[in-house]
């Protein structure tokens, strides 16, 4: 059933409908009991057809509600060059190394990850090593430090208290004093924020 030319009836249906009541309405804005019923059933006639397009249009919109695929489709990729988005894109690479070699004053938009407020821009992905590599020959703290790598928990003896030391006379009584440990534990921890999101 072709939906527009139902609607198309229904509006001459409703241009005939208000033709009549005009026509058969006396001085006094009065129709006759016949010409009531008349009008009684022109209008029911169009509520029956509006509620046939409004049926209509439900089952057209169904239809095309189920023809929509079921699945995302396939891309014609070929193998070895597979489609990399975000900070894993080419293009988001050469944008941060050029932002890089200009101090970051000409910066691209691909490299918005987010809003600069909420952290701006990322290294891509295959720099993250080869940065905290660079890190640890250039950072002075960790040259002057002692770096422990753990698997767990480990602990370190420290001396806690120790012995003070005396001037004694020549011949004078030694005293004896013992020295306080105490130990260090380092180990792993997490780092956890939790955001509820509605």
């Amino acid at each position: 059933m072709d939906i527009q030319k139902l609607i198309e009836k229904r509006a001459e249906l409703w241009e005939n409908a208000k033709n009549f009541l005009n026509e058969h309405t006396d001085n006094d804005g009065k129709i006759s009991a016949e010409d009531a019923a008349t009008y009684d059933k022109m209008e029911k006639d169009l509520s029956d057809l509006s509620k046939n397009i409004e049926r209509f249009q439900r089952q057209a919109a169904q239809d095309a509600k189920l023809s929509l695929p079921t699945a995302e489709p396939i891309l014609n990729i070929p193998q070895g060059s597979a489609m990399k988005f975000g900070k894993a894109s080419n293009e988001y690479k050469q944008a941060a190394l050029a932002a890089m070699r200009v101090k970051f004053k000409n910066v691209s938009n691909i490299m918005q990850e987010n809003i600069a407020a909420d952290g701006g821009y990322l290294v891509p992905d295959e720099w993250d090593s080869r940065l905290i590599d660079a890190l640890q020959e250039e950072n002075v703290f960790r040259q002057l430090a002692t770096v422990i790598t753990t698997s767990g928990e480990h602990r370190i003896n420290i001396t806690a208290d120790k012995p003070a030391a005396l001037w004694v006379a020549e011949g004078g009584s030694l005293t004896f004093g013992d020295a306080k440990f105490a130990q260090k534990t380092l180990d792993a921890h997490k780092l956890h924020v939790g955001v509820n999101v509605t």
